[in-house]
């Protein structure tokens, strides 16, 4: 347990995965502002490798709920919002799968600081095969053949929010050197 407080560490510690949302709309604003941490998430050399789509049509969060349900086993079309994390490999071809992520854990921990709740849907398949949940979500949302869907993100006001635990530091970090205590 860190002595340490800080709001940013509290916001990490507090948020989850929501999987169950009311149907309270998000508004707008608070779209704005997901997008815009989204945004400013650090990329390698600042290449900003990212596009985002934000869903709202009933009919298509229904398909891409059923394109993630072999990858979640959860259905997400009942968040109001759902944002669509993609990225263009030419602008970086080595590092733009860790530069979306970062770009969706900003935009999660936003919602999560806005007062909702979110949970990850990777959607990136390595070998972007024909057929794979990538592909089908492509196109669903229209998204080019040579541009990346990593990841969905719904977003809403949660029905529930679930309790979590972390392992304990002393198993998961090492001093100087990988096994070193």
């Amino acid at each position: 347990m860190s002595s340490v407080e800080d709001p940013v560490l509290d916001a990490l510690k507090e948020r989850r995965s929501v999987f169950r949302f009311k149907a309270d709309p998000v508004p707008d604003e608070k779209i704005q502002a997901i997008l815009e941490a989204g945004r400013w998430a650090p990329s390698w050399t600042n290449t900003q490798p990212w596009k985002f789509i934000v869903v709202k049509d009933p009919d298509t969060k229904r398909k891409l709920t059923e394109a993630a349900l072999t990858i979640t086993g959860v259905g997400i079309g009942e968040a109001p919002v759902i944002i669509a994390v993609v990225a263009d490999p030419k602008v970086d071809p080595y590092h733009y799968v860790e530069d979306c992520a970062a770009a969706t854990l900003n935009m999660a921990l936003a919602a999560h600081s806005l007062g909702l709740s979110s949970f990850w849907v990777g959607i990136f398949d390595i070998t972007g095969g024909k057929g794979s949940s990538e592909d089908r979500v492509k196109e669903i949302l229209g998204v080019p053949r040579n541009l990346r869907v990593i990841s969905i993100l719904p977003i809403g006001v949660a029905d529930m929010i679930p309790m979590k635990s972390r392992k304990p530091l002393s198993e998961i970090v090492y001093r100087e050197s990988f096994g070193r205590t």
